[in-house]
């Protein structure tokens, strides 16, 4: 399993995506049925290992559940996070192989999860380690994977990213 970026450089990237700025279904907070995902994610790759040149990219999620106004925690089921070389139209992204995927159950979220002013959400700093893009620009999207079975995406966004 893949997972988030522990390194340093995370307080940066926590105040990049406060200033920076995706749907699908599963269970949120209190056993709610999740309605939507919602991926944000910054313009731009990230250096997380303080040498020359990106490796990741910083991306926050929020689940929402019917009714509800804000975030909700992710407490079952498991998120996904994919990164694809190119533009890719939503229509399509379904059926390429991603160039890199991070996949983090609903128990590994709880150390990324914090509230905002618009709910529960997980701020993940993403390393592609040997999956480094052979484009200037990728598309990422979130999935979210529910124990029942359903396959729910977030819309997905373009980061652009300066090749090593």
């Amino acid at each position: 399993m893949n997972g988030p970026s522990n390194r340093p450089g995370g307080l940066a990237f926590a105040l990049a995506l406060l200033i920076a700025g995706g749907c699908a279904t599963g269970a949120g907070h209190r056993g709610e049925a999740l309605a939507e995902l919602h991926l944000f994610g910054l313009p731009v790759a990230l250096n997380l290992d303080g040498k020359p040149g990106p490796d990741g990219i910083g991306v926050r999620v929020y689940a929402s559940a019917a009714g509800l106004a804000k975030g909700v925690p992710i407490s079952r089921g498991t998120l996904e996070v994919l990164m694809f070389d190119g533009v890719i139209p939503e229509s399509e992204v379904r059926s390429k192989p991603p160039r890199h995927s991070w996949t983090l159950p609903a128990a590994a979220l709880k150390p990324f999860a914090s509230d905002t002013s618009i709910g529960t959400g997980y701020q993940l700093a993403l390393r592609w380690d040997q999956d480094a893009p052979r484009t200037s620009v990728v598309t990422v999207m979130a999935r979210y994977h529910s124990p029942d079975g359903a396959d729910l995406q977030s819309a997905a966004n373009t980061v652009s990213v300066a090749l090593k």
